[in-house]
């Protein structure tokens, strides 16, 4: 029987002049945070200008997700790096805003 916290979460991580764009698709529960900690030290390391998180594919994000991209806005913010959250449905939106996420990284609907 298979597990339902078992599903898969894409990442795909393009890099052009300064920017870094990363896509995600699927489910971030916790294994998949962990996962996203390891991709986003990596772009953190590689020093760019701004990061663009596009979640347009993205169904649904526990709390540990969203303190991951917490956690990467902290380190960029470090670097005078930005972070832009675009392709936010209604619903992730809610629970950026009832956890003031939008406060701290301009974020933009579908």
């Amino acid at each position: 029987m298979k597990n339902i916290q078992e599903v898969d979460m894409e990442v795909k991580v393009d890099s052009s002049n300064g920017t870094v764009t990363v896509t995600l698709k699927g489910d971030i529960y916790v294994d998949q945070a962990d996962e996203l900690v390891n991709v986003f030290n990596s772009i953190v390391e590689k020093g760019p200008q701004e990061v663009i998180i596009d979640i347009s594919g993205l169904k649904s994000i526990t709390s540990s997700g969203i303190g991951k991209i917490v956690l990467l806005y902290k380190n960029l913010h470090e670097k005078n790096a930005q972070l832009k959250i675009i392709g936010v449905n209604d619903t992730i939106m809610q629970i950026f805003k009832i956890v003031k996420l939008d406060k701290l990284v301009e974020i933009e609907g579908v």
